[in-house]
């Protein structure tokens, strides 16, 4: 863990994994100097960021960013995608950590919401 004087950001995990469909959430911490910082979740690989206060989900996938104002913001990904694997970055300022984050095929014998859903569209 950082020291409380040193300006930064860093994360609790820097590898997370879920299932297709389930949702994962990462804490990024960043010290008091950045606490006005611009806060941003990117993928590595083509450098799509989101950033606080707003959803996209023009992917699919949403991805909500949440910050407390003081020490920490939380990403949550929802509804995730075998696709979504990857090197993501915590962004802070100019201040970047590293975070992978691993999607596995769904559980065994679990139903995906996805497939419940297009179930009822079918019907």
């Amino acid at each position: 863990m950082m020291s409380p004087g040193t300006p930064g950001v860093s994360v609790m995990n820097s590898s997370v994994s879920g299932h297709e469909g389930d949702n994962v959430s990462v804490q990024c911490f960043y010290t008091s100097g950045y606490q006005n910082k611009f806060k941003q979740w990117c993928r590595y690989k083509d450098e799509g960021c989101y950033s606080e206060k707003r959803t996209d989900t023009s992917q699919n996938s949403s991805v909500q960013i949440s910050d407390d104002g003081r020490s920490s913001f939380t990403v949550l990904m929802t509804g995730l995608r075998l696709s979504d694997s990857g090197w993501y970055l915590c962004s802070v300022g100019d201040l970047q950590v590293p975070v992978q984050l691993t999607v596995n095929e769904p559980k065994p014998g679990a139903l995906s919401d996805v497939w419940v859903t297009s179930l009822l569209v079918d019907a």
